[in-house]
């Protein structure tokens, strides 16, 4: 009843949040917060897709990773924080019938999606499907189990919120996935961030194990991990109340230089690539710059005018931001906290916290030696949507 009373406490603050949200940025920011608020909610739902996960997992099936949503395989793969032995799927004809494939539903990709999730579950294969709560019938049945993210119909740039919100959910199951696998006797190898000092010869170690053998993990409760991650990633994300401002200049910034028929350049640094995401409710375009040495490329091509919208990870990219200085481009730059790093703050016009730290990882695994499940991807993504959305609402105002 506790639970229950502190869920409601806080939507209700959510949606007080969301009336008086001022730009569209914060509106956005405010509708992936209550979609994770919402997720919450969902614990049951998420506890019976992890286990019936975990146990074809066990017994050695494989976990395979898609989705119409772009690089959210990638978001699984790989990553700090995130399981090790994951496949991603290129057809559904991977799929097993031992198997397990786990899918990210892009807005305006549901009649694909429920063709392609069926033809897997004709194989017998178990599908867990993270998608829009507003999906039609026809998808949500096409998984065996679909997990949905609810966010306002009017929140701006909805379908790349929905895809950040997909995000969250995604990892939220994971952590249950790993607590139920604790429950039959086993734990899961899981990455640690190359970022952080000596995880390289602990991440070679594991790599090629599904299961530790030399790690005692006490089994987890249902749902305790996932809950666990979703408070983190709640807290992070109301922490983004402190960059509105910065937020919003950061999308003035952008809206400038589309005025005055400039480039607005943009680098990203991670997994997920939230620039991939948008569509024709985007009304400018970005020029994208190569993920080796941008720098070289912003110098060759930049102007006085330009803008450069950076989506990095822990380290200042300085020859990055220096090179816009030369070039006299203005800079927006969303960087994670790094406290051993010694920065020039000065570097960036704009310089953006999203509110999570160097590590990559928020929930602690009792007898684990190292933090799981990343909020990077829902983070970034979020503010860099936000961005864009103060931009184009001043841009639309100004004409």
């Amino acid at each position: 009843m506790k639970g229950r009373r502190w869920y409601l406490a806080v939507a209700w603050a959510l949606v007080g949040s969301l009336a008086q949200a001022a730009t569209p940025g914060e509106r956005l920011t405010e509708a992936v917060l209550g979609a994770c608020v919402s997720l919450q909610a969902q614990k049951t739902l998420r506890e019976e897709a992890a286990d019936a996960a975990a146990g074809r997992f066990v017994q050695g099936g494989t976990l395979w990773v898609a989705g119409s949503v772009p690089r959210f395989d990638s978001e699984w793969l790989g990553r700090a924080g995130g399981l090790m032995p994951l496949s991603g799927m290129a057809a559904p004809g991977d799929v097993g019938a031992a198997d397990v494939l786990v899918y990210g539903c892009r807005v305006g990709a549901e009649e694909a999606d429920a063709a392609r999730l069926r033809a897997v579950r004709e194989r017998q294969g178990l599908v867990i499907a993270v998608g829009p709560a507003s999906a039609p019938k026809s998808l949500q049945e096409a998984a065996s189990f679909y997990l949905p993210v609810g966010l306002p119909a009017d929140t701006p740039l909805f379908a790349q919120a929905s895809a950040s919100a997909s995000l969250a959910a995604l990892w939220a199951f994971t952590g249950d996935l790993v607590g139920a696998c604790t429950r039959q006797g086993r734990m899961p190898t899981l990455w640690q961030s190359v970022m952080v000092p000596g995880s390289r010869e602990r991440n070679a170690k594991y790599r090629s194990q599904r299961f530790h053998d030399d790690v005692t993990v006490p089994p987890q409760a249902p749902g305790v991990l996932g809950e666990r991650y979703l408070a983190g990633l709640c807290t992070a994300l109301t922490g983004l109340r402190s960059q509105h401002g910065k937020i919003a200049a950061a999308g003035a910034l952008v809206r400038r230089a589309v005025e005055t028929r400039h480039t607005v350049f943009h680098a990203n640094m991670g997994h997920f690539e939230p620039a991939l995401l948008l569509g024709p409710d985007v009304t400018f375009a970005l020029s994208v710059l190569p993920a080796k040495d941008p720098e070289a490329d912003l110098k060759q091509h930049g102007v006085a005018g330009d803008a450069l919208l950076a989506v990095w990870y822990t380290a200042m990219p300085t020859a990055l931001l220096s090179a816009a200085r030369e070039k006299q481009v203005a800079t927006a730059c969303i960087l994670a906290g790094n406290p051993t790093e010694a920065r020039d703050q000065a570097l960036a016009d704009v310089l953006l916290d999203p509110q999570w730290v160097i590590g990559d990882a928020v929930v602690e695994v009792p007898g684990y030696d190292v933090r799981i499940l990343p909020p990077s991807g829902v983070l970034n993504s979020a503010v860099f949507f936000a961005v864009l959305a103060d931009a184009q609402a001043g841009i639309a105002a100004a004409r």
